[in-house]
């Protein structure tokens, strides 16, 4: 597996984010498309970042700007392998990091596949994600991915897959989540259904003026950056009481239900 700048410099002892790109782009793109919350977090998080194991062309808006910067990569294969080629994947990237996994953050395919390994780790999966607490899907389109077998059959169609989370599973996860919406990206319609997937008493939705991308004005990277500090704090809380009392989520008060918060530049 090719490793990113981001992936082999000497490692620090914080909590670390498992970084997953859009389709079309690369984990060595990605990189740079998340400098300014990296920047911002930089005292919080370190930021691991894989490539998708499947070569494409490149995906929306990644020409000209990262023209010759290939190969571009996703999460899907068209011939329905990826629940057989993603798992062992990150499971390897981050086994060989050897850091503490805390989130999952995942831009546009990435954030559909991001909410499937949440919902996994969620309903205990044997082959879970567990170390995850929390995820933040940016741009995120739809429908998630399921990458266990226990959850889709081998080979499902996009038609089964949209159905299946549409119809069965409207609200399907109550982990602490953040859903970040661009008011001009064409795939908004999409970030809201992926949206949807979370229970609204335990997710966030940001919705800022801007396309498919990340935040680009300050004001906007530190309003989010600070929400996923505060993501993270609230996860730490919850895993001391949780060492106290192992019953706690049990009766513990339901989180607060956050709006969609309009974030207008």
């Amino acid at each position: 597996m090719k490793m990113t700048k981001q992936m082999i410099r000497p490692k620090s002892k914080l909590p670390c984010l498992l970084c997953l790109h859009g389709g079309g782009t690369s984990a060595h793109i990605f990189s740079i498309q998340t400098r300014r919350l990296q920047k911002a977090l930089a005292k919080h998080f370190r930021f691991v970042f894989v490539d998708g194991p499947f070569e494409c062309p490149a995906g929306p808006g990644v020409l000209p700007f990262f023209e010759g910067m290939g190969p571009y990569r996703r999460w899907i294969d068209e011939d329905g392998d990826e629940r057989g080629q993603v798992r062992p994947l990150l499971q390897r990237t981050m086994a060989e990091d050897g850091g503490n996994f805390v989130g999952v953050l995942g831009f546009s395919q990435g954030a559909r596949l991001a909410l499937g390994l949440l919902h996994e780790k969620q309903e205990k999966k044997a082959e879970a994600f567990t170390e995850f607490g929390f995820g933040v899907f940016i741009c995120g389109t739809y429908p998630p991915l399921g990458i266990s077998s226990a959850l889709f059959p081998a080979t499902p169609t996009v038609q089964f897959e949209t159905q299946y989370w549409e119809v069965k599973h409207q609200s399907i996860l109550n982990m602490p989540t953040v859903h970040v919406l661009g008011y001009k990206d064409p795939f908004l319609y999409k970030s809201r259904l992926l949206a949807q997937c979370s229970e609204p008493s335990s997710t966030t939705v940001m919705g800022f003026n801007m396309g498919h991308h990340l935040p680009v004005i300050p004001a906007d990277t530190l309003r989010l950056a600070n929400k996923l500090i505060a993501l993270y704090e609230s996860y730490q809380r919850e895993l001391e009481l949780r060492a106290v009392d192992p019953s706690y989520l049990e009766h513990a008060p339901q989180r607060a239900r956050v709006a969609e918060i309009s974030v207008q530049a």
